[in-house]
């Protein structure tokens, strides 16, 4: 049973964590993030059983920051998906959130009991400035040996794997590292150029004139705001359509959320779903907010930057 006309289904359901990590790396499209967070158990419990309850949610994922800095968290999230019978449970992990061999294990073991059923594991020259191959091995290895679900390497390429420049043929010795364990290598995916990214890596990308008509739904990994089959629940507890905040599971129901939803009461998501980027770059003109889209590789940079600054706005004006 659908609750609004605007999410009519809801496909997938991803849980950002905790916004602390154990890796800071050069490719990250977060940047530099605070690290202060983490998603409250219980309200995420409840977000998941309540959403399954009115959807057909085929798949969630955990990821973070670094996810597994709070197994226990992650383990109550992927058991409450298997108990909704939720067919695809993934976590994304850079692997490396203790030293300690005997908590790897165990660690390995929750999440076999949990119900995670396809871990992909970070793995490129990226991740290994910061995280050495011999400490994600460790986690590797103790997947192989004390979890039976999908279990596979994720790297990051610069441009895609078929370019061999220098970070790429890196990935590739780093990927070998794990030939003995016969882990399955996922294609990947590419460095997406924002946050970290952009400061380490801004001579890979192509800043190219912007699409002025472009619409969430428009690129990989969004939703078309007024047809959302996907939500995310950060680890503020903000539930977000496509980088759109639409409520906070610590405030209100997430079923109140979803019902309350509709794209057009709000300014930007109106402008953006009428008139394309340009109409909300006007709507954020319009309300003092100046970006200055050369700063940006994508029209999604330009989308964000402008989320970001109205919430500032918000605040200050003693918003929510």
């Amino acid at each position: 049973m659908s609750l609004n006309k605007y999410i009519k289904e809801v496909d997938r359901l991803e849980f950002t964590v905790t916004n602390s990590c154990t890796g800071r790396c050069k490719h990250c499209s977060e940047g530099r993030l605070s690290g202060d967070k983490k998603i409250d158990k219980e309200r995420a419990v409840n977000a998941l059983k309540d959403v399954a309850s009115f959807y057909d949610v085929k798949s969630i994922m955990t990821f973070g920051g670094e996810a597994l800095i709070y197994p226990d968290i992650v383990c109550a999230i992927h058991q409450a998906a298997m108990e909704c019978n939720i067919p695809i449970r993934q976590l994304i992990t850079n692997g490396c959130f203790s030293k300690d061999n005997d908590q790897i294990v165990e660690v390995a073991r929750k999440l076999n009991q949990s119900g995670v059923n396809d871990i992909l594991l970070s793995v490129d020259c990226f991740h290994v400035e910061k995280l050495p191959l011999d400490w994600v091995y460790l986690f590797a290895k103790a997947l192989c040996e004390n979890y039976s679900g999908r279990l596979r390497l994720q790297p990051t390429w610069v441009n895609d794997e078929s370019d061999n420049n220098i970070y790429n043929l890196r990935t590739k010795e780093c990927l070998a590292y794990f030939d003995n364990l016969n882990i399955e290598i996922n294609d990947g995916d590419s460095v997406f150029p924002s946050g970290n990214a952009v400061e380490y890596l801004s001579e890979y990308f192509e800043k190219k004139p912007l699409d002025m008509n472009f619409r969430c739904g428009d690129a990989f990994y969004t939703s078309c705001l007024d047809d959302i089959d996907e939500l995310m629940i950060d680890c503020s507890g903000d539930v977000l359509a496509c980088d759109f905040p639409i409520g906070n599971i610590m405030e209100n129901n997430i079923t109140d959320i979803i019902k309350e939803y509709d794209p057009y009461n709000n300014p930007y998501t109106k402008a953006l779903l009428e008139n394309g980027i340009s109409g909300m770059i006007k709507e954020a003109e319009n309300n003092g907010i100046v970006i200055d889209t050369s700063d940006y590789y994508t029209p999604c940079g330009v989308c964000r930057a402008i989320i970001e600054e109205s919430r500032k706005n918000v605040l200050k004006a003693g918003g929510i």
